[in-house]
């Protein structure tokens, strides 16, 4: 069994690795979700999450996923509606027990067979933040103002007849569902573009 400290050093290098891949963070991050200190928060979660795991002795995916999901709403008005918070959980925890029962070279060898990805949850780190396209694109959807964003108020999507103002978004912790939206909300609809 490996002391506490060397338990939460080995496990922070695990939770570093697997936070610096998570896609729906590091989106948060870049379109500011966070703040302007989204990447300081970033960083904390990986203090957090090293200490909430290693601190307390039965710490389940379930757990750990309810925190995460309640970190990425409240830090980063983020709802991961992917899975992406249950991998994560399932993964962490994985490696935790693996750590607790003295596997830490197994773990070492898992981690370096990821594939290599930029470690970009760093103090000083640059962020390329994904402002609104205000580029002057010639595409009918682009040519919005600067200030607008691609929102979908409440009403105009046939599911309520409430217009919500987006700066108050995020004052409730509700589940966003397709048949009502619950107000303080507004459903921000993404779309790929190639």
């Amino acid at each position: 069994m490996a002391s506490q400290q060397a338990l939460q050093q080995s496990f922070r290098v695990v939770v570093e690795n697997v936070l610096n891949r998570w896609t729906a963070l590091r989106l948060a991050v870049e379109h500011g979700m966070g703040g302007p200190l989204g990447l300081n928060t970033a960083i904390e979660l990986i203090d957090y999450v090293t200490s909430y795991c290693t601190e307390n002795k039965n710490v389940d995916a379930i757990d750990l996923r309810e925190v995460l999901e309640e970190i990425m709403d409240q830090e980063f008005e983020t709802i991961c509606e992917d899975e992406s918070t249950q991998e994560v959980s399932a993964v962490l925890i994985k490696y935790l027990r693996m750590l607790k029962e003295g596997k830490e070279e197994e773990v070492k060898a898992e981690l370096h067979t990821m594939v290599p990805c930029e470690m970009w949850i760093v103090s000083g780190a640059k962020i390329k933040y994904q402002p609104i396209d205000d580029s002057g694109s010639e595409s009918d959807e682009d040519t919005n103002d600067p200030e607008e964003m691609d929102v979908e108020p409440a009403s105009a999507m046939d599911v309520g007849s409430e217009q919500v103002n987006p700066s108050t978004c995020g004052s409730s912790t509700k589940f966003i569902e397709e048949e009502a939206i619950d107000p303080g909300w507004t459903q921000v609809r993404g779309r790929r573009r190639r």
